[in-house]
C-alpha cells in the first residue's frame, strides 16, 4: 500500500461530521448549582451557597457596609460560561436563581436603592457578558475535525515516512479491518453530516427574522389602538395568526435538532464501539480518533435553547395584546351604551372590587389571629413575614378612615378593629419578641458578629429591618 493511499485512509477516521468541534458532552459531579452573593457599599463580596437562600449573602453583606446592597447570583462553579449559554436547562436554572435575588431584594428587604443597584450591577453584567458569549457561540463556525485529523496523518508521515510505511505495510490485514470500519462510518455519517448542514442554514434564516416578528407585532398593537369595535375582530385574528406563524418555524427546527442530537450519539457510540479493538493500533501510528459529536451537540443545544426562549416572548407578546384588545372591545362596547346601562356596569364593577377587597381583608385578619411560625429546632419565632404584614394593615388604615371608602366598607369592617393593636404590636410587642430572640441565640452561643446587625437595626427603631436580620439570625443558627 503507498503512504498516499495510507494517509488517505486513515484521515477517513475523520469524515463525520467536518463541522464539529472537541469536548464532552457535559460534566458530572457538580457539588453546587451555584451561588449568591451580595456586598454592599464599603464592604466586601459574600457568596452563600443556593440551597441557602439570597437572605443569608444579604445578612452577611449587611454587617460590613451601608445600604444599598446589590445582590447578583452566579452559575454553578464547575461550569464554564460557554456551558450554561449553551444548555437551556443550566440557563434555566441560573435565571432562576437571579429571579430568586432580584424578588428577596424587592419583597423580603424593600429597598428600593438596593434593587435599582442590583438591576444595574453586577447582575446587568453577567447577563450581559453571557448573552453577548451565546451571540459568539452562535455564530461560531464549528471546527474542521476532518481537517485537522487530515494535517496530523500527513505531518506523522512527514516525521517518520519510512517508520510509518514501513510498520502500516506489516499489518495489512489490521489495516483493512480499520479501513473497512471507517467506510462504514463514512457512508453512515453523510446524510447526518447534510442534515446538520441543513438545520443550520434553517436555523440561522430563523434568527435573521426575529426583528420583522417584533416589528410585525408592534404594527399589530398600533392597529388595535386605532381600530373601532367592528375591526377588533380581525385585528384579533390577525394577532392569533401571528403566533401560530411565530411558534410554526420554531417548533418544526425544535423536533428536527431534538432528533438529529439523538442520531448523532446514536452514530458517535456504534463508531467508537467499532473501533474500540483497534485503538491500540491507531494509537501505535499516531492515529487518535476525532471528537465525532460533541461539538455539533454544543451547537444543536444553543440553537434549541434561543428557540425555546424566543418562543415564549413571542407567546407572552400575542397574549398581552389579545388581553389588551379584550380590554378595548370593552370600553368601546360600554361607550355605545347609554348612560343607564353604564352606571348599571360601574355597578357590577364596584361591587366586584367590594367582594375582592372584602376577602383580602378577612384572610388577612384571620392570618394576623394566628401565631407566628416558629424555628424547627430551637422553637423561636419567625417574625419578619408578621411584620410585612402589620406594616400593610397600618398602610391600610387612612383607605378606611377616608370618606370616599364605601366600597371597601365590607373589608374595613374587618379590618378597623386590629389598628390599634398592630400599631402596638410593631411598636412594642414584635421589638420584644426580637430582643429576647436575640438573646436566647446569645445563649446557644452564637457569634455576637452574626446578632449584631439585627440588634443595630432594633435599637435604630427599624423593626422591619431587624425583623429580617432577626430571622436570617435564627435560620443560620439552625443551618437553614
Amino acid at each position: 500500500m503507498t503512504r498516499q493511499k495510507v494517509i488517505l485512509v486513515a484521515a477517513a477516521a475523520a469524515l463525520a461530521l467536518g463541522m464539529v468541534g472537541s469536548g464532552c458532552l457535559w460534566k458530572r459531579g457538580d457539588h453546587t448549582l451555584g451561588s449568591f452573593c451580595a456586598a454592599a457599599v464599603g464592604g466586601e463580596e459574600h457568596c452563600v451557597g443556593e440551597n441557602v437562600g439570597p437572605g443569608r449573602a444579604w445578612s452577611q453583606a449587611e454587617k460590613d457596609g451601608e445600604l444599598p446592597i446589590e445582590m447578583w447570583a452566579t452559575w454553578p462553579k464547575d461550569n464554564t460560561l460557554d456551558e450554561v449559554v449553551a444548555r437551556s436547562h443550566r440557563l434555566d436554572l441560573w435565571f432562576g436563581h437571579l429571579d430568586e435575588a432580584i424578588a428577596y431584594v424587592r419583597d423580603d428587604a424593600r429597598n428600593a436603592e438596593s434593587l435599582r443597584a442590583t438591576l444595574a450591577g453586577k447582575m446587568k453584567s453577567l447577563l450581559g457578558e453571557a448573552a453577548d458569549r451565546q451571540r459568539e457561540l452562535l455564530a461560531q463556525e464549528p471546527v474542521d475535525a476532518a481537517g485537522n485529523f487530515k494535517t496530523a496523518m500527513i505531518d506523522k508521515a512527514s516525521a517518520e515516512e519510512e517508520p510509518l510505511a514501513a510498520a502500516l505495510a506489516a499489518d495489512k490485514q489490521a489495516m483493512a479491518v480499520v479501513q473497512a470500519v471507517f467506510d462504514e462510518a463514512r457512508r453512515d455519517v453523510a446524510p447526518l453530516q447534510a442534515r446538520y448542514a441543513g438545520a443550520a442554514a434553517r436555523f440561522a434564516a430563523y434568527r435573521a427574522t426575529e426583528a420583522a416578528e417584533t416589528a410585525a407585532y408592534a404594527a399589530l398593537s398600533e392597529q388595535a389602538s386605532r381600530s373601532a369595535l367592528e375591526e377588533l375582530d380581525g385585528v384579533e385574528q390577525d394577532v392569533l395568526a401571528a403566533a401560530r406563524e411565530a411558534s410554526r418555524a420554531p417548533n418544526e427546527l425544535a423536533a428536527e435538532v431534538m432528533a438529529l442530537a439523538a442520531e448523532l450519539q446514536v452514530f458517535a457510540g456504534s463508531f467508537e464501539e467499532a473501533m474500540a479493538p483497534h485503538r491500540e493500533f491507531l494509537g501505535t501510528h499516531g492515529a487518535v480518533l476525532p471528537d465525532m459529536i460533541s461539538g455539533a451537540l454544543r451547537s444543536l443545544s444553543a440553537m434549541l435553547g434561543y428557540t425555546h426562549r424566543r418562543v415564549a416572548r413571542s407567546d407572552a407578546t400575542a397574549t398581552a395584546l389579545l388581553g389588551g384588545i379584550a380590554m378595548r372591545r370593552q370600553a368601546l362596547r360600554a361607550l355605545e351604551m347609554d348612560g343607564g346601562a353604564r352606571e348599571a356596569i360601574a355597578r357590577s364593577r364596584i361591587q366586584r372590587a367590594s367582594e375582592a377587597f372584602g376577602e383580602r381583608a378577612r384572610a388577612r385578619a384571620a392570618a394576623l389571629s394566628a401565631a407566628p411560625p416558629v424555628s424547627e429546632r430551637l422553637g423561636l419565632p419567625l417574625l419578619a413575614e408578621r411584620c410585612g404584614e402589620l406594616v400593610t394593615l397600618v398602610q391600610m388604615r387612612p383607605l378606611c378612615e377616608a370618606a370616599g371608602a364605601s366600597w371597601r366598607e365590607a373589608g374595613c369592617a374587618a379590618l378597623r378593629e386590629r389598628f390599634d393593636a398592630a400599631e402596638a404590636e410593631l411598636r412594642t410587642g414584635l421589638p420584644r419578641k426580637i430582643a429576647a430572640g436575640l438573646s436566647a441565640l446569645r445563649e446557644e452561643g452564637m457569634a455576637a458578629a452574626a446578632l449584631e446587625a439585627a440588634q443595630a437595626r432594633l435599637d435604630a427603631g427599624d423593626v422591619k429591618g431587624a425583623a429580617i436580620a432577626y430571622d436570617a439570625a435564627v435560620r443560620g443558627a439552625e443551618g437553614t
